[in-house]
């Protein structure tokens, strides 16, 4: 989903070629707008989402869900203005040649700020209720003919109501994905705002809805989670159930929160496969296949994990689906992750033994 916002955005930023970080010759497409081009049309799959979710739900659904979006759509589209419109003194410094804004100096020799993470971890779950983790962004998770101005983010995560999507694939769910879409923008531009002007930190956020970067492998590389076989960071927190977004930042001001400690996570999701099992379209791979090769430093291969051309027939019929969310274990009872883990080991350690 591009907006005119982002596009002129974009269009600025990228005359500045040597100031800006851009998306890789290998660079996927952002899902909503792959599913506009000429070459998903001619496959014919859904060529109207709204006559998709007409069948399937009928004029009762549609208007409980037109309803829902009427409410909550002047704000998506508000935040996503926000973004790029607060970036317009950072445009204007490049274009001018002024003293670009940028974190303070302070800041970046206090490296690595444990106050200020802290703060910011208090901050953000206190008044939003949503995770954080830091990491430098990798060129390749940079869509497609894209571009962002800074190589480091925050990622941020928000829960989504375990009531609603357990509901799925009823609109329940397809709504409460948009409620999260909102709450989270909201919140990326609360906290980037709050950043800026409480520590002088320079920052950009990134709405959850479209985007400029790929926000699930980079949710997984700055440790909030681990991508299940569903391909959706599976959290400790929330499991899969959960939108993302980041705070891009112009300095590494924070440790990264880089870690490998959910990778015991693709074992149990081969093992468990609910998700494939459930999904009505069959979209689920039994295997991820690997499409791309990482050459970008401390990132992983890219792996694809399921049909996105089948899941879009059922995600366009039922706002969203979330089938293979609501059956996950880690969706279903997020407080079960260390009990799993645990045994995980447990069996991995007898396991070893024996051999």
């Amino acid at each position: 989903m591009t907006s005119k916002e982002e596009k002129k955005f974009l269009t600025r930023l990228k005359k500045f070629s040597q100031e800006i970080f851009n998306a890789t010759d290998a660079a996927v497409m952002e899902g909503f707008e792959y599913f506009q081009t000429s070459e998903y049309k001619k496959t014919g799959a859904v060529k109207s989402r709204a006559k998709e979710m007409f069948a399937n739900k009928g004029l009762k659904g549609s208007v409980r869900l037109a309803t829902h979006m009427a409410k909550r759509m002047p704000s998506m589209l508000s935040n996503i203005k926000k973004n790029y419109r607060d970036m317009d003194d950072y445009l204007y410094s490049l274009e001018n040649g002024k003293a670009i804004p940028h974190t303070s100096e302070k800041v970046v020799k206090a490296f690595p700020n444990k106050d200020i993470w802290n703060d910011l971890l208090q901050y953000s779950w206190i008044k939003h209720k949503v995770i954080v983790g830091f990491t430098k962004v990798s060129e390749e998770y940079i869509f497609k003919g894209k571009a962002i101005p800074f190589q480091y983010a925050l990622v941020f995560a928000q829960e989504m109501r375990k009531e609603s999507i357990e509901k799925a694939p009823e609109l329940d769910a397809g709504m409460e994905v948009v409620n999260v879409y909102n709450s989270l923008g909201i919140a990326t531009n609360d906290i980037v705002a709050w950043l800026k002007k409480k520590y002088k930190i320079m920052g950009m956020a990134n709405h959850p809805l479209g985007g400029l970067v790929d926000f699930v492998p980079l949710a997984e590389k700055a440790g909030l989670g681990l991508i299940g076989r569903h391909g959706m960071v599976i959290t400790k927190e929330f499991g899969p159930r959960c939108r993302i977004a980041p705070i891009f930042i112009d300095e590494k001001i924070f440790q990264v929160t880089d870690t490998t400690e959910h990778e015991w996570i693709s074992e149990f999701c081969n093992k468990c496969g609910n998700c494939a099992r459930s999904c009505p379209v069959e979209a689920i791979y039994e295997r991820p296949k690997l499409v791309q090769t990482s050459i970008s430093e401390n990132t992983k291969d890219r792996y694809e994990s399921y049909d996105r051309e089948k899941c879009f027939v059922s995600f366009s019929a039922t706002m969203g689906c979330a089938l293979c969310i609501s059956v996950c274990p880690f969706s279903r009872n997020p407080k079960i992750y260390d009990e799993m883990k645990t045994k995980h080991w447990k069996i991995r350690k007898v396991d070893n033994n024996a051999n």
